[in-house]
């Protein structure tokens, strides 16, 4: 419990990028971007009419976006081997549980216990991973440390007070532009100067 939960690192660009490569693995390509394509137009979800299966360098927002609509995307596709999809739902779903409530802006005790319940309910379920081939065990650094978050939200608040979206921006706004402005030769001094120029203009206008 040394590090605090991330969300955007260890849950978005984490487990739910495993997630989606498992999903990829139990269904194909094509049926999941078929599915993604079915979806009709609405103002509150974000289609991707060209599936999602191929996506590159896929953003947290991105991510947050397909997990909006990533349990009805396997709900009553059936498994090879005549395998129950029932197991696969459950643990989707609790991973999205998860996901969601560790995002709550306020806990209570019986938040936790959700949160923790969702979790357990994964653990539960994931042997249909194993059981379809697409993993051979679940020993990997982000998963492990879901089981920290409720130590880390009763110790130090929930997690919107540390969460990495926030200053993750400024990649964009000191980084990125700042690189954009220069001749993309000796940047880094052009890029101070931009950053000084942008920051004295800033003070003016507030004044």
């Amino acid at each position: 419990a040394a590090i605090t939960p991330d969300i955007l690192h260890q849950l978005y660009q984490g487990v739910i990028k495993h997630v989606m490569s498992w999903l990829k693995a139990a269904y194909g390509t094509e049926e999941i971007d078929a599915r993604c394509r079915r979806f009709p137009p609405n103002h509150h979800i974000r289609l991707f009419m060209k599936g999602i299966t191929s996506l590159r360098k896929v953003t947290g927002k991105m991510h947050a976006d397909i997990c909006r609509f990533l349990l009805g995307l396997i709900i009553g596709l059936p498994l090879r081997g005549s395998l129950s999809p029932v197991r696969m739902v459950r643990a989707v779903r609790a991973l999205l549980d998860f996901l969601y409530l560790a995002q709550y802006p306020v806990h209570t005790d019986e938040t936790l216990r959700l949160l923790n319940d969702a979790l357990a309910r994964f653990h539960a379920n994931k042997q249909i991973f194993k059981d379809l081939g697409i993993r051979e065990h679940f020993n990997f650094p982000k998963l492990h440390a879901l089981w920290h978050y409720i130590f880390s939200i009763t110790r130090f608040g929930t997690t919107d007070n540390y969460d990495t979206q926030y200053s993750e921006r400024l990649h964009i706004d000191l980084a990125k532009d700042a690189y954009r402005a220069t001749n993309h030769k000796d940047e880094y001094p052009q890029m101070t100067d931009w950053l000084l120029r942008k920051e004295k203009i800033e003070q003016y206008d507030a004044f």
